[in-house]
C-alpha cells in the first residue's frame, strides 16, 4: 500500500513538474509542432479538462511500457526509458495515423494531428520521456 503510494505521489510530482518545465516554461510543444493556434487550445483554452486527461493518457503509454519492460525482463532504467520512447513513438504514431487517415471535424485528436501531424510523435516522445527521467531521479532521491 505505501509503495503505490510512493509510486502515486512520485507520478504526480513527476507529471506536474514535467508537464510545466516542458510546456509552459520550455515551450516544447510550440517549437516542436510549430503550430500555436492548437497548442494554445489544448494547454491554455482547456487547461482544466486537458491537463487531466494526458495525466491519464501518460499514465496508460507507462503501464503499456512497464508491461513491454516486464516481458522483456529489463530491468535497468535507462533501458526501460528507451523502451518507453519506442512505445510513446509507436502508440502516438498510430494515433497520427489513424486520424490523418480519418479526419474527423467535431474530435480535437483529429484536429490536432491532421494539424502538427507526425511532429506529435516527436513531441510524446520528449515529454514521456522527460517525465519518466524525473520519476527515475525522484525514486532514486527517495530511496
Amino acid at each position: 500500500y505505501m509503495d503505490f503510494l510512493k509510486l502515486l505521489l512520485n507520478y504526480l510530482i513527476s507529471f506536474s513538474v514535467g508537464l510545466f518545465l516542458m510546456t509552459y516554461v520550455l515551450r516544447a510543444p510550440y517549437i516542436i509542432t510549430g503550430k500555436k493556434k492548437i497548442v494554445d487550445e489544448y494547454y491554455l483554452k482547456n487547461f482544466k479538462t486537458n491537463v487531466p486527461l494526458d495525466a491519464f493518457f501518460i499514465i496508460c503509454y507507462f503501464l503499456v511500457s512497464e508491461f513491454v519492460c516486464y516481458q522483456l525482463k529489463i530491468k535497468k532504467s535507462f533501458n526501460k526509458l528507451i523502451v518507453l520512447g519506442i512505445v510513446t513513438a509507436l502508440i502516438t504514431g498510430g494515433f497520427c495515423y489513424y486520424f490523418l487517415n480519418n479526419p474527423q471535424k467535431d474530435n480535437f485528436f483529429s484536429r490536432w494531428f491532421n494539424t502538427v501531424g507526425y511532429r506529435s510523435v516527436i513531441y510524446d516522445v520528449v515529454l514521456l520521456m522527460f517525465i519518466y527521467y524525473i520519476m527515475i531521479y525522484l525514486d532514486k532521491m527517495i530511496e
